[in-house]
């Protein structure tokens, strides 16, 4: 073999290596929940160094022997397939703690859980000897049972399952497999995908279906509370607002005419988006989108000195006289002329992009017309939590206690011990009886 062949059996793999490690394709290997440095990247990049040439001698600088290595993390499976095995550390459940939380082994663990989230009862008292109940597992069902002995008998009255009244109530899966779906909604996989993954034994996605339905309705009503519905806006925030059609257009005027089975107020969506937030609001308005309908919703969902970008919609004429709202600007721009106003600069590219989210996170088969509200809350529940960077998995089950309490059988629960105080004991000195 002469010497240049040799060469070229020894520089491949590091001619591959330098291909991985171009600008143009960053690598699977370099994705990473951890900030990384320059240094940082450059020593990753070097542990991947191909066996064929000299040990990189590590350069460390001086004076840090007290600083501790840092650990890096490297995924590279895609985030959204839940049923990976996702060992990143990061602030959010990953697969691998979810996978431990639903075991069969310890299901006592799991119970605990969702008595700490609130979706089930932490105790109850029984209803006939006001004796504390228990959770036992009888086949495949846990219930709650009285143990209390009374005159050497036992209670056993008033048994009744710890999913009765709750989030969890109306079901005949398991609530391992219950918590399976939660996990794949939250993760925003589709009814089939889901129905894969858990493994469930139908052939059409009817359960997984009614199951992500029930989930949407308790992200709209989470949402849509007064506590919870986000402030758009503020002193030197801009907010941009627009209107959309949703049921579509029949594609070349040919096929069935969309839209026939959609009712007048169902049609339009307005919504509103802060720049540079995630945070948005969409409500269905009636068809003609007045001024008196749109006013409303404006007030309630925005705060004091916000600039308002819109296009030039006639409802949105003398928009910040006409607002209850205090300290407010208003900038419409001309679509018939300009995207962006060449004087004032406002554009509304903002909501234009948001309508493009908003309908890609609708099924792409189409849906019933009275669902668009539920996949509109779901949508804003969505961003609610990835804007402040919350566990959606953890928020979904807080949102669902909040809105689906335990219900069955509260009123027999005692109210909490108080104590207060009702006079003093005056003392006396003892040395008066002396």
């Amino acid at each position: 073999m002469n010497y240049y062949a040799t060469t070229a059996i020894v520089s491949f793999p590091y001619f591959l290596e330098m291909l991985a490690y171009s600008n143009k394709r960053k690598p699977l290997s370099d994705m990473s929940n951890t900030d990384v440095t320059e240094d940082v990247r450059i020593e990753k990049r070097f542990t991947h160094i191909s066996p064929y040439f000299m040990p990189l001698i590590p350069y460390t600088k001086a004076n840090d022997e007290d600083v501790q290595e840092k650990q890096i993390y490297v995924q590279n499976v895609h985030p959204l397939l839940a049923m990976y095995q996702n060992d990143i550390v990061t602030s959010h459940m990953g697969y691998a703690k979810f996978s431990d939380l639903v075991s069969m082994d310890n299901e006592m663990k799991l119970l605990d859980f969702l008595a700490d989230m609130g979706i089930i009862a932490k105790y109850h008292q029984c209803e006939f000897c006001g004796g504390q109940m228990r959770k036992s597992k009888q086949g495949n069902i846990w219930y709650w049972i009285c143990t209390r002995r009374v005159n050497g008998q036992k209670c056993n009255k008033g048994k009744f399952g710890v999913r009765k009244g709750t989030f969890l109530d109306r079901s005949h899966l398991s609530i391992q497999t219950v918590m399976r779906i939660i996990y794949n909604f939250v993760c925003r996989l589709s009814e089939t995908q889901c129905k894969n993954f858990v493994a469930i034994g139908t052939k059409t996605n009817h359960t997984v279906g009614e199951y992500y339905a029930d989930c949407r309705q308790v992200c709209t009503n989470w949402i849509w509370d007064v506590k919870n519905t986000p402030k758009l806006g503020g002193f030197g925030k801009i907010v941009e607002m627009d209107e959309s059609y949703f049921p579509g257009a029949p594609k070349y005027n040919r096929g069935r005419r969309l839209g026939t089975t959609w009712e007048d107020n169902d049609k339009w969506v307005f919504g509103m988006v802060e720049r540079g937030s995630l945070d948005c609001i969409l409500q269905q308005v009636p068809p003609n989108r007045t001024r008196k309908m749109l006013l409303p919703i404006i007030n309630a969902h925005c705060e004091n000195g916000t600039i308002f970008n819109s296009d030039g919609w006639r409802a949105y004429g003398k928009l910040a006289e006409n607002l209850d709202l205090q300290d407010c600007l208003h900038y419409p721009v001309n679509h018939s002329a300009n995207y962006v106003d060449p004087d004032t600069g406002a554009y509304t590219q903002t909501i234009e992009g948001l309508w493009s989210h908003v309908k890609d996170f609708l099924p792409s088969r189409g849906m019933k017309p009275h669902d668009l509200q539920t996949y509109l809350g779901w949508f804003m529940w969505d961003r609610f939590t990835r804007q402040r960077k919350l566990d959606p998995f953890i928020h979904f089950l807080n949102c669902a206690a909040n809105v689906r309490p335990p219900s069955y059988k509260q009123e027999y629960q005692l109210p909490p011990a108080t104590m207060t105080r009702i006079g003093s004991i005056e003392t006396v000195d003892d040395d008066i009886f002396a």
